[in-house]
């Protein structure tokens, strides 16, 4: 869970209820709170002041598609530990009565046996137990076991038996990758989504101090002409444009409302209660990071893109199953083994305990041999051992394609962070200019040597060189935090961690 430091922690499932809890009660005490506030008819509407920090904590704990993917880095602990459960020992145990009649005889024996078996990490299968017979009431037999099964060429050591165990872990590696993405893809959007809301909350300013422009404009005309200094021409003409001015207004509320509305999306998952709710927020801040060092960032991007990353695990999971399948494509040959110790036969139980006498030389029987197996052709395995290359040699070329796009794209992004710089210069510049350009313009009306039209021309410009450099600055703080997904740095600049 994010905490009040930006931290994220997955993989524990009381901190994963936690969110939960903390998640309900968000949904459960803002719409009382709002619905307390909307009982008086003249209430103004509650409203949620957010920074950017705090907008993309909530983004974090909100998302449902991370909610899910949170569920996988626990599945694959547990398919590890069912991998590891392979080499888990058996207790084996057994009990048969078997019962023979004739027309002159009737005979009744028994077995019981108890045991232990399992596989070794290098293929070896063993079995170590005790068993006891009875044929008829008083004639027993008691003895001990081991038998061993060792592969010396086909399911030969421990990178085959490991082999299974081995992926399993690099699933988990990659569904902890996975879940990074997913948090980096939010918080870029959370970004993109605030920076637009801002830039909308400008644009709507400078709208209605363009409107407002014209609207003292056409005031000023309307006075010139009652002293016959204007004509009507003229006040028609800032009219107009005034009203031209209300109708930008108007689009820059409706854009304000639909970024309201999508970060609204972002930041709960409860969005209906929230429609009508006001969102308010603080400016983000622009940091000035200089000139970006393109090889630092691509160093950094081979290192923390987990695209990159879960492209290097799938590739090492092939190298494992080209390992597997040349394995099986190796005849098999098995050495057996087993060695048992045998109770005397006794026609009284008390006689059978002979068996554990140490001056008595009790029966012994091995058994040692080889197991041959050899496919004439073999197909199957040669056929799986070619498609296991030629899938490791795709994902290594797969690899390389990732790295060219992986340069492009971080270069891609540091050309953005530099245009965008250079953008701000030169908007706020360009500002400066009309500013001062519709400022000698209004001069030049005052004395009569410049017309309305003139006038008006120069607010324009004046609000288009403003709505340039409110674009340049959003697009910058968007271009940086593009640059940190391509980079992999998003977690650190942000000041997210996620506990393992």
């Amino acid at each position: 869970m994010l905490d009040s430091q930006a931290t994220l922690a997955y993989g524990n499932k009381r901190m994963f209820s936690s969110r939960i809890l903390f998640c309900l009660a968000l949904l459960i005490v803002l719409p009382c709170a709002y619905a307390q506030k909307t009982r008086v008819s003249t209430a103004k509407p509650s409203g949620i002041h957010l920074t950017l920090r705090k907008a993309i904590q909530l983004a974090i704990e909100n998302n449902l598609a991370l909610k899910v993917a949170e569920f996988n880095p626990d599945i694959a602990d547990a398919r590890i530990s069912a991998e590891l459960g392979v080499f888990d020992p058996a207790l084996n145990f057994s009990a048969i009565h078997h019962s023979v009649n004739s027309a002159t005889d009737e005979t009744q024996t028994g077995n019981i046996g108890i045991g232990i078996g399992g596989t070794s990490l290098y293929g070896t299968e063993y079995h170590v137990g005790l068993a006891n017979s009875a044929n008829g009431y008083s004639h027993y037999s008691t003895g001990a076991q081991l038998s061993l099964t060792q592969p010396l060429l086909r399911g030969f050591g421990s990178d085959v038996n490991l082999a299974s165990l081995r992926i399993a872990r690099n699933n988990r590696q990659i569904s902890e990758w996975e879940f990074k993405q997913g948090i980096i893809n939010v918080v870029t959007q959370t970004v993109f989504v605030y920076n637009d809301l801002y830039a909308a909350l400008r644009n709507y300013e400078a709208a209605r101090h363009s409107r407002d422009l014209a609207l003292e404009l056409c005031k000023e005309e309307k006075a010139r002409v009652e002293i016959g200094v204007k004509i009507d021409l003229d006040v028609v003409t800032a009219q107009a444009e005034a009203a031209s001015r209300e109708e930008a207004v108007l689009l820059a509320t409706n854009n304000i409302k639909n970024n309201e509305r999508f970060l609204k999306q972002l930041i709960t998952s409860d969005t209906k209660t929230l429609l009508e709710t006001r969102v308010t927020i603080e400016p983000p801040l622009t940091d000035a990071i200089g000139e970006i060092n393109l090889e630092a960032g691509l160093r950094e991007a081979l290192s923390g893109r987990p695209d990159y990353q879960q492209a290097l695990i799938a590739l090492q999971t092939r190298h494992i199953n080209v390992v597997t399948a040349r394995n099986s494509v190796l005849p098999r040959l098995d050495l057996v083994g087993s060695l048992n110790l045998l109770g005397l036969d006794s026609n009284d139980i008390v006689n059978s305990l002979r068996f554990f006498d140490s001056n008595t030389r009790n029966p012994q029987s091995w058994s040692v041999g080889a197991l041959v197996s050899m496919p004439f052709s073999n197909r199957t395995a040669k056929g799986n051992l070619k498609a296991a290359r030629l899938l490791d040699a795709q994902s290594l070329v797969t690899l390389k394609q990732l790295e060219q796009t992986i340069i492009v794209d971080v270069a891609n992004a540091a050309g953005e962070v530099a245009t965008a710089q250079q953008r701000i210069d030169s908007t706020n510049e360009a500002l400066r200019l009309a500013q001062e350009s519709l400022s000698a313009g209004e001069k030049r009306h005052a004395a009569g040597s410049a017309t309305t039209f003139e006038v008006l021309q120069l607010q324009k410009s004046m609000t288009e060189a403003a709505a340039a450099v409110i674009r340049a600055e959003s697009d910058y703080r968007k271009a940086l935090s593009e640059y940190d997904r391509q980079t992999g740095a998003t977690l650190l600049h942000n000041a997210i961690s996620i506990a393992p």
